[in-house]
């Protein structure tokens, strides 16, 4: 079983608002009339809203487990139909090494292709050939397996390795966990500012989820910690460090 580790940190920013307001005023009589206030009498007046209003973030640490990993596949050739099927025999041999190494079809894409010409400034910008590259995506990639495929796909003919993106797949789990943490950080600051402040902490009101970019949501790439080193005689050796999962919330709780 791959060893997790999960470390808990917390921002919270707080905002009090008003326990209620007080001034002079009327005093209503039991028939509905208004009366005089006595002098240096203090009415509270009523007020729709009385909140303690928590912002907080919890954050959980977690060693990913998965990896996607972008490639790009560049021919050239004096010949533009030439130059696109040689890109084409690369591209088909790269899937099938991955194929080999068991990658499933899914999780196989190509996601951009791109043909341009190639120029000679000296001779004044005439066209010399072609260049085709095309942008292959593999995602789902176990952890122990990422050096591998690297290594197996460069000797398939790759002539980058654009990218590499670290992923959870236990991401849904442990931001619910992260959420858990944060209502009770809310609760407990919530608690401490009623205190102070003299007032009667109710139940919630109202809770907001502030939710962030969801294409950041299960990876980090390349992040703090995390390294590719590649060896031609040897396997790529993965080093992905941690990825954070954040949940960030907004909690009114009633007061009195």
């Amino acid at each position: 079983m791959k060893k997790r580790i999960i470390t808990l940190g917390t921002v919270c920013a707080l905002i009090l608002t008003a326990c209620g307001k007080a001034g002079h005023g009327v005093q209503t009589s039991g028939n509905g009339s208004a009366e005089p206030q006595a002098p240096g009498k203090i009415q509270v007046e009523q007020v729709e809203s009385q909140v303690i209003t928590v912002s907080c973030r919890e954050t959980v640490k977690v060693v990913p487990d998965i990896a996607e990993i972008v490639y790009g596949v560049t021919t050239q050739d004096k010949d533009a139909a030439q130059c696109q099927s040689e890109n084409s025999r690369k591209v088909g041999e790269l899937v099938e090494t991955l194929k080999a190494m068991g990658v499933g079809e899914a999780s196989i894409q190509t996601s951009r292709f791109d043909l341009s010409p190639r120029y000679d400034w000296d001779q004044g910008g005439i066209i010399i050939g072609y260049e085709a590259t095309t942008q292959v995506i593999v995602s789902d990639i176990q952890l122990e397996q990422a050096g591998t495929v690297m290594e197996k796909s460069v000797e398939a003919g790759v002539d980058q390795i654009q990218s590499v993106s670290f992923l959870s797949s236990r991401y849904d789990e442990e931001y619910q966990a992260a959420l858990k943490g944060a209502v009770a950080l809310a609760q407990e600051k919530a608690q401490a500012l009623a205190d102070a402040s003299g007032c009667t902490l109710g139940r919630p009101v109202h809770i907001e989820e502030h939710l962030g970019n969801d294409g950041y949501r299960y990876e980090n790439t390349r992040g703090p910690g995390a390294a590719i080193k590649y060896n031609a005689t040897a396997d790529a050796e993965v080093m992905p460090g941690e990825i954070e999962i954040q949940a960030d919330i907004t909690v009114d709780y009633a007061i009195q």
